[in-house]
């Protein structure tokens, strides 16, 4: 079996069960489309067409779809703006076990100009793509443990592996971070003590195990305690200075202080209104330029606040299912997606986070948000700013095996 394809030690049984039965009826579903089953755009070499196709509404939305063969998600701009990785994706992928598990799910990472040209002609990594380093040099690669660091011309800097934390390939951190100034990988790390398994069928086991301690991670060693087990999809996000590191979980914002060795809680936050918006390892970042303030989704709208929590401010509250929100490199405005979610096409008891729309707030007192998107049946789950006046997305439909997704650029017209 291959990591990831058998059910996940320390996950609940029932959920994972049910992505399990959900992926095996797209699988089957797909068997008896019409359509092919998996998009021939994300396993061909041949550059992505780009497209200046353009929407406009009331001559104020400005949106453009950057490639019409790329299928992929996930794009994040260079720290310059000059480059945009993505990742392309689909079901199929090389090395899987050939059937439902995740294993086959695509993932390979490109970069495109900010026109939609693709400039890399095979895949820099086989991995989800984490982000790029602060000083721009190298895109921050990673999968089922195993992580790299590659320049966009496709030179390989870094590899290695993450430690298993039970001494089991199934229990590893999938996400990874990097650190320029001392040039050194970043993972969470959590360790225990007393590990006994029980074995209940070929493809199952049962793992008891008491906690010891969490770290935070690197290759010259551990640099970071905390104070309880990380939470399995948990990732550290570094502040643009690469003085703070924002711990995103399940539920609260944490921030390290690397400088004073000491952690700040936030509280609990909304990255994404969909519970399962990790499953493709998709990325949001919440630091403002300068690393002086984060803006992050509560309950009460959209918050912006200094790292240690002393200045805090509510900008927005949307009313309804919202997230990702990000701020423009000159930090006056917000940017954040809407959704109104429906029932899922193959599985009518299951949500499917579309209608989406993105929004634009000032981030002065009493600003009123406006769209700069018009609303789209698909669902978004990573967005991000290329400059003061342009923001990328994705826009993923609702169709089985992740058949499609497509790139898109809107102008931001101030």
């Amino acid at each position: 079996m291959h990591h990831r394809d058998l059910l996940a030690n320390g996950r609940p049984f029932s959920n994972t069960l049910m992505r399990l039965v959900f992926v095996a009826l797209a699988f089957f579903y797909v068997l008896l489309s019409p359509e092919p089953g998996f998009p021939q755009s994300v396993v061909s070499d041949r550059p992505a067409k780009a497209t200046k196709a353009s929407s406009y509404q009331n001559g104020e939305l400005r949106e453009a779809l950057l490639s019409e063969t790329e299928n992929a998600y996930n794009p994040i701009p260079s720290p310059d703006g000059s480059l945009i990785a993505f990742v392309r994706t689909g079901w199929g992928a090389a090395g899987g076990t050939g059937g439902v598990g995740r294993s086959n799910l695509v993932s390979e990472v490109f970069v495109m100009d900010p026109a939609g040209r693709v400039l890399t002609k095979r895949s820099l990594a086989n991995a989800f793509l984490q982000g790029w380093s602060a000083d721009g040099k190298f895109l921050i690669c990673s999968r089922d443990g195993s992580y790299s660091l590659v320049t966009p011309s496709g030179k390989m800097s870094f590899k290695g592996n993450v430690p298993y934390r039970s001494n089991d390939a199934y229990d590893v951190s999938e996400r990874v971070s990097f650190l320029s100034d001392i040039q050194s990988v970043i993972w969470l790390q959590n360790y225990y003590d007393g590990i006994v398994r029980t074995k209940l069928t070929p493809a199952t086991e049962n793992l008891e195990r008491l906690f010891a301690r969490a770290t935070i991670q690197g290759s010259t060693g551990e640099f970071a305690k905390y104070d309880s087990s990380f939470d399995d999809d948990a990732v550290l996000i570094p502040s643009p200075n690469e003085q703070y590191l924002a711990l995103i979980g399940s539920s609260d914002l944490q921030i390290y202080d690397r400088k004073r060795a000491s952690w700040t809680n936030l509280g609990e936050i909304i990255v994404h209104p969909d519970k399962d918006w990790d499953y493709i390892k998709p990325t949001w970042n919440p630091w403002f330029a300068d690393s002086s303030r984060l803006v992050f989704l509560t309950a009460s709208g959209v918050v912006t606040s200094s790292p240690d929590g002393k200045v805090r401010r509510t900008i927005y509250d949307p009313k309804s299912a919202s997230g990702l929100p990000v701020p423009s490199p000159d930090g006056k405005w917000i940017a954040f997606v809407t959704f109104e979610p429906r029932p899922m096409k193959i599985r009518q008891d299951l949500k499917f986070w579309g209608g989406s729309t993105i929004w634009l707030v000032p981030t002065d007192e009493n600003g009123k948000p406006r769209p700069v998107t018009q609303k789209s049946q698909d669902t978004t789950v990573s967005l991000r700013w290329l400059n003061s006046h342009s923001i990328v997305f994705d826009r993923i439909a609702d169709e089985s095996l992740y058949r499609k997704a497509r790139l898109w650029k809107a102008e931001v017209l101030q």
